[in-house]
């Protein structure tokens, strides 16, 4: 039986993973771009570069709603150059990571790797942060548009993981403050934005510590620490795409104040709020898929540790507070531009009515009109003692019957006049009533 337990022992050391043993700190800077690609791209799976352990089979089944890898290239460390920090010959390896998420936005990752202190790296995170970084002539932003062949700069949103070696739970509190705040001053804990996930701080030699931009990480598992940074990736874009559905959505609103609706047509400003209501669902449909769902990471890997880190991450940047209130401002403008529409639809139909009655008083006054001309004609035409066939139907004798019904026929144009325009006068005391876009006369 002893030999039986010592066997198992021996099986169940090898079935787990030890943490990762680094004699460095890995530096990971996450940054959302302004590009986008195709689904037609070849784009391979995280597990051809990373090691995922137990969690690579869930990753590979739901590899359609988590990040994909583009190119992964080396650089050379010894042509790096920063701002700030200065010791370069601690520099010992480089890598520049292009990734897309399911909704095809790129995200671009400086990964640096540094043999040195945690508490070493503040200065190293403040040029990487705010990309005051060169690789020979060339800065990072321009090296990740060559290998998509596009242009342009890095979005504001952005995150950086510190990967560093074991470190004790009694000595971490004050490095992990310096390197999230990058700043050695003193601080009081119960002030701090920083988050421990309960999870990955179980183990003693465990330390996971999340900031709204930086996170700190020591002593995990290797597949740990690389499922926590496609998780990461996928944060940064959720908040860049976030933030430009928030900025479609201002657009859209300045669209629907924009311009007088007394002046507009009724077809104008109905067809403008038709195709801001279709990019209203556009909008919609981009902050369920690109930004909620991507917040519930439990369905997709059920891992306790990558799940309270997600988690933690995207409360930390306020993501879920910030999508909720991005809905609320499209559900609102949903319902403005549904009732701009309603009253659209209630002056077209006032307008068809008037339009009607139109058409129903001229018609019925022609016709009226028409009996007693047809009569005088008809008298004209016909075979009788009173009718002289010497004299013309035009001769000056028979003027007065036509002056009446010429008479008749004006008194009818005027009315449908008189009708047409008391249509216009109550179309511009309606629009008169609605105000502009935006306004607030009228109402109570």
């Amino acid at each position: 039986m002893r030999g039986i337990r010592s066997k198992r022992h021996a099986n169940s050391k090898r079935l787990f993973d030890p943490p990762v043993q680094r004699d460095c700190v890995r530096l990971t800077n996450i940054y959302a771009t302004p590009w986008h690609v195709g689904e037609e791209n070849d784009l391979a799976l995280p597990s051809d570069h990373l090691r995922l352990g137990r969690l690579e089979e869930y990753f590979s089944g739901s590899a359609d709603q988590l990040p994909k890898v583009i190119h992964r290239f080396g650089l050379d460390h010894e042509q790096i150059i920063f701002r700030r920090w200065d010791h370069l010959r601690l520099l010992t390896g480089a890598r520049l990571w292009l990734l897309a998420v399911p909704s095809g936005q790129v995200v671009a990752v400086f990964s640096l790797d540094v043999r040195c202190e945690m508490a070493g790296t503040v200065d190293l995170l403040e040029d990487c942060y705010y990309l005051d970084v060169r690789v020979g002539e060339q800065a990072v932003t321009d090296l990740a548009g060559d290998a998509l062949g596009m242009s342009g700069e890095f979005l504001p949103e952005r995150h950086q993981i510190a990967f560093g070696p074991t470190m004790s739970a009694a000595k971490c509190d004050d490095i992990i403050q310096r390197v999230i705040y990058r700043s050695d001053l003193p601080y009081r804990r119960e002030f701090s934005a920083i988050t421990y996930p309960v999870e990955m701080n179980r183990r003693p030699d465990a330390v996971a510590a999340v900031g709204p931009y930086v996170s700190v990480l020591c002593g995990q598992q290797d597949y740990v620490e690389n499922t926590v940074f496609l998780s990461a990736v996928q944060g940064v874009a959720s908040a860049a795409r976030l933030r430009e559905i928030r900025a479609e959505a201002y657009t859209a609103v300045a669209t629907f104040r924009t311009g007088d609706r007394s002046r507009l047509g009724t077809q104008i400003r109905r067809k403008t709020l038709e195709r801001l209501s279709g990019q209203l669902g556009d909008m919609e449909l981009e902050l369920s898929y690109s930004v909620e769902a991507t917040a519930d990471l439990g369905l997709l890997v059920p891992s306790l540790r990558v799940v309270g880190y997600h988690d933690t991450l995207y409360a930390a940047m306020g993501l879920v507070d910030k999508a909720e209130t991005v809905a609320r401002m499209l559900r609102r403008l949903e319902r403005a531009i549904a009732a701009e529409l309603t009253a659209i639809e209630s002056r077209e139909r006032r307008a068809d009515e008037d339009r009607r009655l139109r058409w129903t008083v001229a018609i019925g006054f022609v016709s009226t009109v028409a009996v007693p001309v047809g009569l005088v004609l008809a008298f004209l035409g016909i075979n009788a003692r009173e009718v002289d066939d010497r004299w013309s139907m035009f001769d000056g004798r028979y003027l007065p019957v036509y002056v009446l019904a010429v008479v008749l026929l004006l008194i009818g144009a005027l009315i449908s006049a008189a009708l047409y325009a008391q249509q216009r006068r109550a179309v511009r005391r309606d629009g008169e009533f609605e105000g502009p876009a935006g306004d607030d006369k009228g109402r109570s």
